[in-house]
């Protein structure tokens, strides 16, 4: 990703936010689906389990994020985003 731009989204977002935003990305299949529990996001990024559930919900408010079940969500990218 190029730096201005990922500069540009931790201001927007946070920095905690985005780590956990290109966590999700990063840890996503091709068609968006990642399988990641909580603690394997607090245990890889050290960040508290309030602000990983707080920043899912805002990802799902966006309609970016969706829970499918328990440690399976699915980020919308491309066609699959809905406003």
């Amino acid at each position: 990703m190029d730096k201005k731009l990922k500069n540009l989204l931790k201001n927007i977002f946070g920095e905690k936010k985005f780590q956990i935003l290109e966590f999700m990305c990063k840890n996503s299949d091709d068609n968006g689906f990642v399988l990641v529990k909580i603690e394997d996001i607090i245990k890889s990024l050290n960040i508290s389990k309030p602000t990983i559930i707080n920043t899912f919900k805002f990802l799902e408010e966006k309609k970016v994020l969706k829970k499918l079940k328990n440690g399976l969500y699915k980020i919308k990218i491309g066609d699959d985003y809905e406003n």
